[in-house]
């Protein structure tokens, strides 16, 4: 299992490289398509590329916030992949409201403050079965962690763009 800290700061991609894609990806020099417009250029000149294996195994993510809103803004785009934890200080964490939400949502609440603890397990349900609905997005969301994993590096969305463009 691969962690990498990617698209912006404070926030973990649990995921792992797809080991039969990423080495025929490497062979044949394919790079991340990490950019919608890149991605397009590709799916136009090959459509069989959005069905392709994906080379990474989006596990979940996890967003260490103060507070609650920004914890579901920050992991939002992660719905479709897997868990989804917040961490949050213990005094959020615990609230009636929070908790409440975190359930509907599926999200996973565990404090900030040792000792750790888990206020609420995650969906694991969240994203299964991510046949037929995909589209487009999630290969990018895909392709940009791969990215990540990739080149290694924290990447927030400022400096992502600004190497992409």
């Amino acid at each position: 299992m691969v962690t990498v800290r990617a698209l912006s700061t404070w926030r973990v991609v649990v995921c792992e490289l797809n080991e039969a894609e990423h080495t025929l990806r490497q062979e044949i020099g394919l790079v991340p398509a990490a950019d919608t417009l890149l991605l397009h250029c590709r799916a136009h000149v090959d459509p069989s590329f959005l069905t392709r294996p994906s080379p990474v195994r989006i596990r979940g993510a996890i967003a260490a916030r103060a507070s609650w809103r920004s914890v579901m803004t920050n992991l939002a785009e992660f719905a479709a992949f897997g868990a989804r934890v917040g961490v949050l200080p213990a005094k959020v964490a615990r609230r009636d409201a929070v908790q409440v939400e975190a359930m509907y949502y599926g999200f996973g609440l565990v404090t900030a403050e040792e000792p750790y603890e888990m206020i609420q397990a995650p969906d694991t349900f969240v994203g299964a079965g991510l046949g037929p609905g995909r589209t487009w997005v999630h290969r990018l969301v895909e392709e940009i962690v791969y990215d990540a994993i990739l080149s290694q590096q924290t990447v927030s969305a400022g400096t992502w763009a600004a190497r992409h463009s």
